[in-house]
């Protein structure tokens, strides 16, 4: 039985470790694989601790195998996050189920949820909605919770959108869901508690001034506790002069041809360059009622690195698999 996890392990903690004890419970000789995204993550954020560092403490934490999960998938919105992790564990071609949690614990209404989307009124609902000038993420919530009557605050939960988006990409697959609920903590949860804490609360206490590292004991197991006390933190401001000197150095149809740059958003990026003076003022230039956070910071990473849309169509049809730990038994 090969069991597949779509993750970011930023970092590994007590509520992932949870969820590897529930896929042993339900099955006990499963080898677990987990898709984890490389050194950014989907928010266009760098990851606390490296890649390479993070699937070693996925290993120890009880993971068999962890593969990269290509950049083009692991740092863009939730549909296409969700279809590249699925798309690489199909391909791999071993694995029978895929785990994941969700503040929702109905995998029938989830699935429900998923059929919604996928219909024709659903396409034509969120249109009219999208023409208002809302993000695409807020017009998905918006849209299903007025054709299901679920709470919009529901639904835009992080996981519970991740979830929908992964029993979408499942259809076209063997791959049965494991559904397992998520416990105590919130996705986006600032405050840090004892136990079982989100990882956004894990992050935003180390990068404080002052990290409340007796709280964060209890959160993680002691070989995450040793490697964040030992990190060298990643810093996005860090990204600023390279990414304007970047952008400076390119003329407007250079920026046309950038992945995601559409609606005149060359413009946009061209005046915040010219008005602000570090990399959140930047973002915040750009931030709208259309364009959320994660969408901006994703573009300008996007900007960065020069991802263009050739390039996307490329790696949408020809995934990869990147070793990046095992133990033994993956191995």
């Amino acid at each position: 039985m090969v069991v597949g996890i779509i993750a970011e392990y930023n970092p590994f903690h007590n509520g992932h470790s949870y969820q590897i004890e529930q896929i042993r419970k339900k099955f006990n000789d499963a080898t677990i694989v987990a898709v984890m995204s490389g050194n950014f993550t989907q928010r266009g954020e760098p990851a606390i601790l490296n890649k390479f560092t993070r699937a070693k403490l996925a290993v120890l934490g009880g993971c068999d195998l962890v593969l990269e999960l290509p950049f083009v998938f692991a740092v863009r919105r939730a549909q296409d996050f969700a279809r590249g992790g699925i798309n690489l564990l199909k391909n791999l071609g071993i694995v029978d189920y895929l785990a994941f949690g969700a503040e929702i614990d109905d995998i029938d209404l989830l699935k429900s949820i998923a059929d919604t989307i996928d219909s024709v009124k659903f396409k034509s609902m969120i249109r009219d909605k999208l023409n208002t000038g809302v993000s695409y993420s807020n017009a998905i919530c918006q849209t299903l919770s007025k054709i299901t009557n679920i709470p919009e605050k529901t639904l835009s939960l992080p996981n519970n959108i991740l979830a929908v988006e992964y029993l979408r990409a499942l259809k076209n697959t063997s791959i049965c869901p494991f559904l397992i609920q998520r416990i105590k903590s919130s996705y986006h949860d600032k405050l840090l508690n004892r136990d079982i804490s989100s990882a956004s609360s894990i992050r935003e206490s180390i990068y404080s001034d002052k990290p409340n590292w007796d709280l964060i004991s209890t959160t993680v197991n002691s070989n995450t506790f040793q490697a964040l006390q030992l990190a060298d933190l990643p810093y996005i401001k860090n990204l600023y002069r390279p990414l304007v000197m970047k952008i400076i150095c390119s003329n407007f149809d250079n920026l046309k041809q950038i992945y995601s740059v559409n609606e005149g958003l060359e413009n946009r990026i061209i005046n915040a360059v010219y008005s602000t003076k570090n990399f959140n003022e930047l973002v915040n230039f750009m931030v709208s009622k259309r364009y959320t956070r994660s969408r901006i910071q994703r573009l300008l990473l996007y900007c960065l690195i020069g991802l263009k849309n050739s390039q996307i169509q490329q790696f949408d049809t020809n995934t990869y698999a990147k070793v990046l730990a095992f133990n033994q038994k993956g191995r």
